[in-house]
């Protein structure tokens, strides 16, 4: 499968480093043990040094570059790292998770979660986990955006003063508690059993002061701007209130 223009400007080039030749991604390849997943492999054809979201892909190294592609694929493979067995890494998020592929199965994209050991399917190749993120990034960032110009972040509850609504989350057993950055977009969701639901406004210093960092806690995630179907991204609190201090 060929890289496509949206993949392409998706994967945010992070150096001007010249790209690789086939025979060079096929020799890292034989040193690894595995094929690369197609879409990598096309966008290393393009570029040699990319990120996606949090996710900064390792380069190959290039001797000519040495100090910019050292920390390169190979070297995030070693055996001492303590990677999860037939898995292969090819981006980290620099806190010591790492995004990568089984050789068993080079396509399906996973994330060893570093602290508990644990890998977690994330997507059924980098295409898909590639338009996942780039969707993730465009509605948290239009979020951040809104609440930081109104300082306000919307809600729905079944009481007028009490309670906050909520869907169970479909990647984790948590609840997903819902916000919204406007008025329009809450009233937007009260259908069906939710027709009746009330409006409520929450100030933003107070989401960010006490309301995220209590979810955090409690392992509870959140779900920004859904619209009326009930269905969009889940985020975890402290990467909401990440991005809404870095949009200020």
């Amino acid at each position: 499968m060929l890289l496509n223009d949206e993949m392409s400007n998706a994967m945010r080039i992070e150096t001007n480093l010249p790209e690789f030749t086939l025979e060079t991604i096929e020799a890292v390849e034989k040193e690894l043990g595995s094929r690369f997943p197609n879409e990598l492999r096309e966008a290393w054809r393009h570029d040699s040094k990319f990120e996606v979201g949090e996710w900064f892909f390792y380069p190959i190294k290039d001797e000519r570059f040495f100090n910019k592609t050292w920390d390169d694929t190979i070297r995030a493979n070693r055996d001492e790292r303590g990677l999860p067995e037939h898995f292969i890494t090819v981006a980290t998020n620099g806190s010591g998770d790492e995004l990568g592929f089984l050789t068993s199965d080079v396509e399906t994209i996973y994330v060893w979660w570093h602290e508990t050991d644990e890998l977690e399917r994330v997507a059924d190749s980098i295409e898909v986990f590639v338009e996942v993120t780039r969707l993730e990034s465009d509605v948290i960032e239009t979020f951040c955006e809104r609440v930081n110009e109104s300082e306000t972040v919307f809600g729905l509850s079944a009481e007028a003063n009490d309670g906050w609504a909520y869907a169970p989350s479909v990647i984790e057993e948590t609840d997903v508690l819902l916000f919204f950055s406007t008025r329009e977009r809450a009233l937007s969701c009260r259908v069906e059993e939710w027709d009746n639901y009330h409006v409520i406004e929450l100030p933003l210093d107070l989401f960010i002061a006490a309301w995220l960092p209590n979810m955090s806690e409690d392992g509870l995630l959140c779900g920004l701007d859904w619209p009326s179907d009930l269905k969009g991204m889940e985020y975890d609190p402290e990467t909401v209130l990440e991005a809404i201090e870095e949009a200020e």
